[in-house]
């Protein structure tokens, strides 16, 4: 049985509002609360995107702005501000515990989860990769980091930390797939049955009328973040197989800091059939189109993209690198396809064998992943969160 107050307050904490993934799981979750009486969800953030602020979204929650994490003190007490003020019962902290967050638990008596979005321990990607960028932190990772940090054990050290800390600091920790409760608990060394780790998935929207006559289009949609996307490795295995497609075409649907050097890739390889597209709010049109839709990436916690993907009838491929991607394309060759990650060899066959299927077979595919989308509606993840926040609440 639920267990319902007269009234419940929770603050989703984000960077950039709204925005990716995390953002809209956040947006659906307050839709759906937001249907029971006495819930009212509030979203503290430091930029405010108000090209994408829908009259809907401005209706289903209460927004607060607050100072970037750049400066954590003054953050951590505007946020302590409007806890009390806005009388906030629960604070969500997307990703990652903030700054002070002990104090101001202790000034104003809130629960606190910590909702990852990423794999378990996805901080040693972030790691590495922050150790490199810039020119000056460039040339100590070749001086002196790259030595320590070359074989990942200092790096998931590290993530361990970070995540030991997060998860101590906070009443509830979710992750995205049971998988990743007995990984987690395995990491931090406790015992997963008696920890407060919450497995809760990404919610997927139905698509009203999917449509099933496709173009001979493999699809990318993503940040062009190379760290954790790898783009460069879709473009390579697009080498492999372009001459064998050639009635084909691979398009890339995104932005990011890496958008330069990747076209730079792309014409040094020779690529053939291949299109930029940018960062385009219209996502939608392109998984109706696409017959494929590809990641390569290093790092995935959930892949809003591939369930994005499937939901619009779209067959999709990926290297099976995290539970997560495993879940959402499982069973292998019936949901989608999953690759032994890295081998881009590997991928490039099980990509000519996906386009030599026949239109019976492909078919059978895209529907069977449609369906298995269905299991993940908006209200039936929400309603996962609404157990934990009831449950928060009777502690």
């Amino acid at each position: 049985m639920l267990f319902y107050l007269d009234e419940v307050k929770i603050a989703f904490i984000h960077n950039n509002f709204p925005a990716g993934g995390a953002e809209r799981v956040t947006i659906d979750v307050a839709r759906y609360l937001s249907s029971f009486e006495g819930y009212n969800i509030y979203v503290y953030a430091s930029r405010i995107a108000e090209g994408l602020m829908t009259d809907d979204i401005r209706q289903t929650l209460v927004l607060r702005k607050i100072p970037t994490q750049a400066i954590p003190s003054k953050r951590a007490k505007a946020i302590e501000k409007y806890i009390l003020e806005d009388g906030i019962d629960v604070l969500v902290q997307v990703t990652k515990s903030i700054s002070g967050i002990e104090k101001i638990k202790e000034n104003t008596g809130v629960k606190t989860v910590v909702a990852c979005h990423g794999e378990p321990f996805w901080q040693r990607y972030a790691i590495v990769y922050r150790r490199q960028k810039g020119w000056v932190r460039k040339l100590m990772w070749t001086l002196y980091n790259k030595k320590r940090y070359e074989d990942g054990t200092l790096a998931m050290r590290k993530a361990i930390e970070r995540t030991r800390r997060d998860y101590e600091s906070c009443n509830a920790y979710t992750v995205l797939c049971n998988a990743y409760k007995p990984e987690t608990a395995k990491g931090l060394g406790i015992d997963p049955d008696h920890s407060h780790i919450y497995p809760i998935e990404n919610p997927e929207y139905p698509v009203a009328s999917v449509n099933y006559d496709k173009e001979k289009m493999i699809l990318f949609c993503g940040r062009f973040e190379n760290w954790s996307k790898r783009i460069d490795r879709l473009l390579r295995i697009w080498l492999k197989v372009q001459d064998k497609l050639t009635d084909w075409r691979l398009v890339l649907v995104g932005n990011g800091e890496d958008w330069d050097r990747l076209n730079q890739l792309a014409r040094k390889l020779g690529l053939q059939r291949i299109s930029f597209e940018g960062r385009r709010n219209n996502v939608a049109d392109y998984y109706n189109k696409a017959s494929i839709v590809a990641l390569t990436s290093e790092t995935e916690g959930w892949g809003l993209a591939l369930t994005e993907a499937q939901a619009h009838g779209c067959i999709c491929i990926a290297f099976g690198c995290t539970s997560g991607i495993r879940e959402v394309l499982s069973p292998d060759g019936e949901c989608g396809f999953i690759v032994p990650p890295f081998d881009e060899d590997a991928y490039a066959e099980t990509l000519l064998r996906l386009t030599s299927l026949s239109e019976e077979q492909q078919l059978a595919i895209r529907k069977q992943a449609v369906a298995r989308r269905l299991e993940y509606r908006p209200e039936v993840i929400a309603e996962k969160w609404k157990i934990l926040f009831d449950d928060l609440m009777k502690q």
